[in-house]
This record gives C-alpha cells, structure tokens and sequence, in this order.
C-alpha cells in the first residue's frame, strides 16, 4: 500500500468581508452536488466530448456536463485511490491511482482499463498528455516520473539530486514541448525532455510546498505554493518570481489558464478561487460553501473555469462562470443525478502584488536518466484489495508553518496501510482518514 503524501492543509481561515461592492468583473461560481457522499472528489480536466471529467478519491470516476448532470464510473479496483485525470492525445481520459499503483484510462463511453506502475508503493499523482502523444506522471512516493504510451507500456524515470521522498506532485505540458513539475519537498521546479533528460530550478522560498503547475498564456510555467503561499512563476530558462497571495495561509493547490487570459487557483485552506494576471495582479472570490477544500481546477470547454471541492461539506464541482459580471444565487443542490446550483457570495479582494523574490537558474542538470522499469498490461485488473481494519499510530505532526496553516502528519502500519491526519481549527475536530472510510475523533 502506498503512503498517501495527499496532505490537506487543515487551518480553516474565519474571513471578515466588508461593505465594499464586488468587482465589476467578478465572476459567478455555482455549486453542483456529486451523487456520491464522501465522495472526495480531487482531479479535474475538460474531456474530448465537450463535458468535464473528474476523479474521486473513493473509488469513482465522474463525468460532469456543462449544465451540471453528473454521471459516475465506478473504478474495477477496490480502494484504487483515483487521484489525478487529464485528457489523452489518444481521444480517451487517464488517471492515476494513489491506493493501487496503477494508471486507468477510461473512454468518453465509461469503459475501464488500469495499466500497473512497476514501482510498489509509488502513489502515482498528477498527469498530463505529452508533446510526444504519451502520457506522462508524477510519483509522489518514489521520486520518478512516469510515462505511459496510449497501449499501456509504461517506464519510469529516476529524479532528484537530494536524498529523501521528494513528494513529486503537479505535472504538465509546457510551451517549450517539454514537461514541467514541481517537487513538494525537493523545493525544486523540475524540467524532463520527452527523451529524459532532466533539469532541477530552485525556489527562492522554503518551505514552498510547491504542489499545482500549469502552462500560462504568457509563455511560462505557474505554479503554486502551499506553504510560501505564494504564486510561482517560472520563465522556459529558469527564472523564478513569486508573487505573494494576500490571504495568509490560504493553502493554495490546483492552478490553471482560464479562456480569459488569466491564471486561476485554488485556496483550500480559505474556501476561495483566486485569481492571477500575468502581470501579478491577484484577486481573490470566496467559494459559496464553508468548509469546501477547492482542490483542482482546469478550463472547461465552454469557456468557463470549473475546480473541484475535496472536503465533505464540499463534495461538489464548482463552476466560475467568467461571462458574468457579478455572482447569482440559485436554489439548493438536492440529492439528484442532475444538480441544481447552490447560493453564491459575491465578495471580493484584490491586490497587486509585487514579488518577494526572483531567482536567476543556476539549475542542477541530470543527463538522459535511465528507465527503473518498464511494464505492460493489457487488462483491466480485477482484483479486490482488502479493506480489514487495523491499529494505527499517528505520528506528531509538523507545525502549521510546514503546510500553510495546518497540521497534518502519516501514520502507518506493519501491514503498509497509510492514514493521516488533520486539524481542522474552526470545527475544533481532529479526523483520520483510512482509504474506505473517514472517522470523527475527539
């Protein structure tokens, strides 16, 4: 089983919006209910039929139209972890599998096939398609990246230039044709050629917690900080400038290019969307629900910007609507296949932001790195993990400081089994999390 280095930044930030008027150019967000409870949703990409497609953590894969009718896939791998999803070159969606060590693809018609990662207990993360018409992905507990061809042939490349688990996290496609990703604690935004060759860039800013990446309008690469909290920019030769988010805390995780022009990203620690010009200009909307945990976000393909919300009194897909100029309300999402919107608040904060800090590369090289392993399969896998309960121990966890406002530490068991931990300060609620179930504890 593989350690899930999915840390959730826990501190709940208690905003106080004054009497100010939205922005003019504020942007609607809507709320639509996933059928499933609990269902942790994580992942989000636009798919090759006009809807959007997401993963859910528990064990699904769900499939979203523009107007909000939710359709869901159950993954044949019992607590296989979906955690990742991106669009193939091959018409068909691929996504990773934290809790199996495996890559699924599934067609726009449902059909699902998992490939396996070579590497045990590698918790596959994020993916993207490749300039090379491959799939490509990150490994969060083994330190390489991976790639996968449109039949399921996968290799894995070794990186790093410290040691230790360097928690490789977002992953994507940059406008130079290669692949661009961020490092969790290598503290490093890493560059790979589709032929592996490999270049590590410094963060000015530790901790950074760098976790999302997208490629932006501009030309560059954006990312976010978790912990720096912090807005990363990185030019194709290395050059790092950080723009701070006026939130502190905010816990900031997914990050995309809207239809707009802009960059946007996710607050999961402050319940928000924010968003970026590429001149460094941040403006920040809250999310209608409390408590939701945004995540992942992307751009739909009807021109809007749609995001993922993790916690469980989130468990819903949000759409920003960026043609309307102020936020509606709407009536409550009711338990049904096809949801209706839920209340929209309509304050908003902007800053500019001047950046606290600009690295000039002094990059660390790595030369045509050789594949660990290379596998194919060409099933779908059928087997039944075990999900028997077992005795855990929590370790302490770090301070807030190390995760952007909240604790969050691993616990595991002789038997491999991973749970983890967080606070959640406003709710005054610890709660653990084993792959098939959450539990509340005093």
């Amino acid at each position: 089983m593989p350690w899930l280095s999915w840390q959730v930044t826990a501190a709940v930030m208690l905003l106080t919006w004054g009497a100010a008027p939205a922005s003019a150019d504020a942007p609607g967000i809507t709320e639509f209910s996933i059928p499933t409870t609990t269902s942790s949703p994580a992942g989000i990409t636009a798919g090759p039929d006009g809807n959007l497609w997401f993963v859910e953590y528990d064990g699904k894969i769900g499939r979203i139209t523009p107007d909000g009718g939710i359709t869901e896939f159950p993954v044949p791998t019992a607590l296989s972890g979906p955690f990742g999803i991106a669009a193939g070159a091959d018409g068909n969606l691929w996504f990773t599998e934290q809790g199996a060590d495996s890559i699924g693809r599934i067609t726009p018609a449902g059909v699902i096939t998992e490939f396996a990662v070579p590497t045990d207990g590698s918790s596959p993360s994020a993916i993207t398609a490749g300039p090379d018409g491959n799939v490509w992905f990150t490994e969060q507990a083994s330190n390489n990246i991976g790639r996968i061809t449109p039949t399921g042939t996968v290799t894995e490349f070794p990186v790093g230039t410290v040691s230790g688990t360097l928690v490789l996290n977002g992953i994507t496609n940059g406008p130079d044709g290669n692949l661009w990703f961020t490092q969790q604690f290598g503290e490093n935004i890493g560059r790979i050629t589709p032929d592996a060759s490999l270049t590590e860039f410094p963060i000015p800013t530790s901790p950074s917690r760098a976790f999302g990446i997208t490629g932006g309008p501009d030309g560059n690469l954006w990312f976010t900080e978790r912990s720096g909290n912090n807005i990363g920019r990185v030019t194709v030769d290395g050059t790092v400038t950080e723009f701070p988010i006026p939130t502190v805390a905010s816990g900031a995780v997914g990050i995309a290019a809207g239809a707009d022009g802009n960059l946007w990203f996710t607050e999961q620690s402050a319940d928000q969307i924010g968003r970026i010009t590429t001149d460094g200009v941040i403006t920040e909307f809250p999310v209608p629900t409390t408590d939701s945990g945004p995540f992942a976000i992307t751009a739909g393909p009807d021109g809007n910007v749609w995001f993922t919300e993790q916690f469980d009194r989130g468990n819903k897909i949000g759409r920003i609507t960026l043609a309307t100029p102020t936020p509606t309300s709407t009536a409550t999402v009711p338990p049904t296949l096809t949801p209706q919107p839920t209340a929209s608040r309509t304050a908003t904060r902007t800053t500019q932001s001047t950046p606290t800090a600009i690295l000039t590369p002094t990059p660390s090289v790595i030369t045509a790195a050789t594949p660990t392993a290379t596998s194919v399969t060409t099933a779908a896998a059928t087997a039944t993990a075990s999900a028997a309960t077992q005795v855990i121990t929590v370790t302490t966890p770090p301070p807030p400081s190390a995760l952007g406002g909240g604790g969050c530490s691993i616990g595991a068991t002789s038997a491999g089994s991973a749970w983890w931990l967080f606070t959640p300060l406003a709710a005054g609620l610890r709660r653990r999390r084993r792959r098939d179930a959450w539990t509340d504890v005093a």
